[in-house]
């Protein structure tokens, strides 16, 4: 990120993720993004290197270029729909890095914005056929519902993917071939589907009578027509309920508004107009006033965006959430999707309760991580110096990760509701972790 203090430490370029420490060829890279500069980001190849490339728009593009094979979604309503997914496919001879981040193919992305990225690696060999596992199927499914060529797919055989750390959670627009062609559940419903393997304190898996008691923390870079009724829905989904399946034993008797608890955290205008530095931060921040002042919009859950590196603009897509009673465990997501209906769906009631979804959406949720609240000197809770840290079974240095303090480009640092502030580790296979800084502040925006 350009500016910021010690940038090797702190941040993390395109370059960092295309390359590897050993010096290997990148052989293929299959890159999708809203917006793809081709001008920018082909400058960072060999004249080696094959890329498949997907975008809702291309700058720059380079139409003669050989290496390039450009693929195009299915968008049934082309007017409206869009193609919103951040992913990197990047073939080594020895592995393939998985890549899901919420940043654009473009400069800006990577030198003014701050984003969130997770990579990891999965060792490759072409000679052997390794077993599909939910990890590797969830991945080809959106690998087809996204248009990627067969033999591309036919590639993953050889990867093993049984290392992975994530589930796979991912958006595709309402009124094509591609809805339920492969996975079974879209957006928040396959959130729901992902949730469900969490396990709480003494509590077996989310198959009991249900208490509301989740705590979420979400942050993005657009702002939806959101309301009561879908804040609720994707909130049910944070449990591992779908909400179509219990509209009748699940609806406001049993979460009413005020147990709705969700903290939406956004940029003010004043911030925008206050970025560092010469470029228009308003493109990269996307909310209509209408939308805000709407009768039906929930601004009582809304929180001013406070970056961990002043006057620089927040474009990660994040939910934390804290549940169970003690608030002591939960889960991440990380990816493209905005806490938005167009991103995430939402239940159509006049229409058989089917979910409309607008955009092709692409994210991973990290389960099973673990809040441990550090003490001060008097052995009392300190709000001020909150530890999120993730338990994944298994040791850091197994997978040879690196955990840098306060990096922006690849974590999430310094997470603040109510005083309380949380530091998140974000895994990322064999390159390091980082921290992108987001504290949510009083007072409502």
């Amino acid at each position: 990120m350009r500016g910021v203090p010690n940038k090797a430490e702190e941040s993390l370029s395109l370059s960092d993720i295309l390359y590897d420490d050993n010096g290997s060829l990148l052989q293929h890279a299959l890159m999708t993004g809203f917006i793809v500069d081709e001008g920018w980001l082909l400058g960072h190849f060999s004249s080696q290197t094959s890329l498949t490339l997907i975008s809702n728009k291309t700058i720059n593009a380079r139409p003669a270029d050989q290496r390039i094979i450009r693929v195009f979604p299915e968008l049934p309503r082309p007017q409206v729909q869009i193609i919103h997914t951040k992913i990197m496919l990047l073939f080594f001879p020895g592995f393939v890095r998985f890549v899901v981040s919420s940043a654009n193919l473009a400069e800006d992305d990577w030198s003014v914005l701050q984003n969130i990225v997770f990579v990891q690696d999965f060792m490759r060999d072409p000679s052997l056929v390794f077993p599909a596992n939910e990890f590797s199927m969830s991945l080809a499914y959106a690998l087809h519902d996204l248009s990627v060529p067969f033999e591309i797919i036919g590639w993953m055989n050889s990867v093993d993917f049984s290392t992975a750390i994530a589930q796979i959670v991912t958006s595709v627009p309402t009124g094509g071939q591609r809805m339920n062609m492969n996975m079974a559940e879209y957006g928040m419903e396959r959130l729901a589907v992902v949730i469900k393997s969490i396990k709480k304190p003494n509590t077996t898996l989310l198959d009991y009578e249900f208490t509301p008691d989740a705590r979420m923390y979400c942050v993005g870079s657009s702002l939806g027509p959101l309301d009561h009724r879908w804040l609720r829905d994707i909130y049910l989904c944070a449990h591992g309920i779908n909400p179509r399946h219990h509209r009748d034993t699940l609806w406001k008797n049993t979460v009413p508004d005020n147990l709705i608890d969700i903290a939406v955290a956004f940029h003010t205008q004043e911030q925008v107009d206050k970025c560092r530095y010469d470029v228009d931060c308003s493109q990269y921040i996307y909310a209509r006033p209408e939308t805000f002042n709407a009768r039906e919009f929930p601004q009582s859950h809304m929180f001013r965006v406070q970056p961990h590196f002043s006057r620089t603009i927040v474009h990660a897509k994040v939910i934390l959430t804290r549940v169970g009673g003690d608030q002591t465990c939960g889960w991440m997501y990380l990816g493209s999707h905005n806490f938005t209906p167009g991103a995430w769906g939402r239940l159509q009631v006049k229409s058989g309760e089917d979910i409309y979804v607008n955009n092709y959406e692409f994210g991973i949720v990290l389960n099973d991580m673990l809040f441990v609240d550090q003490l001060d000197q008097n052995g009392n809770k300190d709000s001020r110096a909150s530890l999120l840290s993730a338990l994944f079974g298994f040791s850091l240095a197994d997978i040879k990760i690196k955990l840098l303090p306060l990096v922006t480009a690849l974590s999430l640092s310094g997470i603040s509701v109510n005083g309380l502030v949380c530091v998140v580790p974000v895994v990322l296979g064999y390159i390091s972790a980082a921290f992108v800084s987001v504290v949510l502040g009083w007072p409502a925006i």
